[in-house]
């Protein structure tokens, strides 16, 4: 079954989604009639709403005819990084093998590395929302400056996602799979810093009660932005 991801792009400060947020929900809404049969949409509370992303992008979907029951929620991510992780819960919570992952194409490099990182790049495909709609499509006219602006960090949370460990790591382990998480702390990047930080020189030996105390002592650690 296609599940379809859709991202949020806050911060809201009206209870209306932003532009980008629009321009994912409205590519969703359109592969959806194609061949979606499930959307998640991704997103919680930010700037002044009084209403999660997920549930603007909800109601937006419904606006367009998608069904409610092919709608589920995932309110509390705050961010990219969350936006991934909490959909991996999703994933392994109703096992779901097949994911349509739609952003903006500035987003995109972002969103692969993240889901490499969590272990789900091999169940999932990746659709640009501009390719979606046409180039002729007014959303993508209206978005123009603000995709060219957020697309200015890209270099900086990529970078963080490369060399700091502390940026998404903590994150990371809000992953409720011990399985899943311990795929993630196999990654090569963070080999000396798992060596300096916890004194783990073998991960691919450590039980799943081990597993579990690191994962708690690295959800305690500070978050560092790139």
């Amino acid at each position: 079954m296609k599940t379809i991801v859709v991202y949020g792009s806050g911060p809201q400060d009206t209870d209306e989604l932003t532009l980008v947020g629009k321009l994912n929900t409205e590519a969703a809404a359109k592969f959806f009639q194609q061949e979606g049969e499930r959307i998640i949409v991704t997103g919680g509370l930010s700037g002044k709403s009084s209403f999660t992303e997920a549930e603007l992008m909800k109601k937006y979907l419904l606006s367009k005819g998608i069904p409610e029951e092919c709608i589920v929620l995932e309110g509390k991510a705050a961010n990219t990084v969350e936006n991934v992780v909490f959909v991996a819960n999703i994933v392994d919570g109703m096992g779901l093998n097949c994911l349509i992952h739609i952003t903006p194409k500035f987003h995109m490099p972002r969103v692969k590395e993240l889901n490499s990182l969590m272990g789900l790049d091999e169940i999932s495909e990746y659709k640009i929302s501009e390719k979606l709609l046409g180039e002729n499509y007014p959303l993508i006219k209206a978005t123009g400056e603000r995709v060219r602006i957020l697309a200015e960090n890209e270099p900086r949370w990529m970078r963080g996602l490369q060399d700091i460990p502390e940026y998404w790591l903590p994150q990371a382990a809000k992953i409720e799979s011990i399985k899943r998480f311990h795929y993630v702390l196999g990654w090569l990047r963070i080999k000396n810093w798992l060596e300096v930080n916890f004194s783990v020189f073998d991960v691919s030996g450590l039980s799943g009660k081990e597993i579990t105390e690191l994962r708690g002592q690295i959800l305690k650690i500070k978050r560092i932005k790139p």
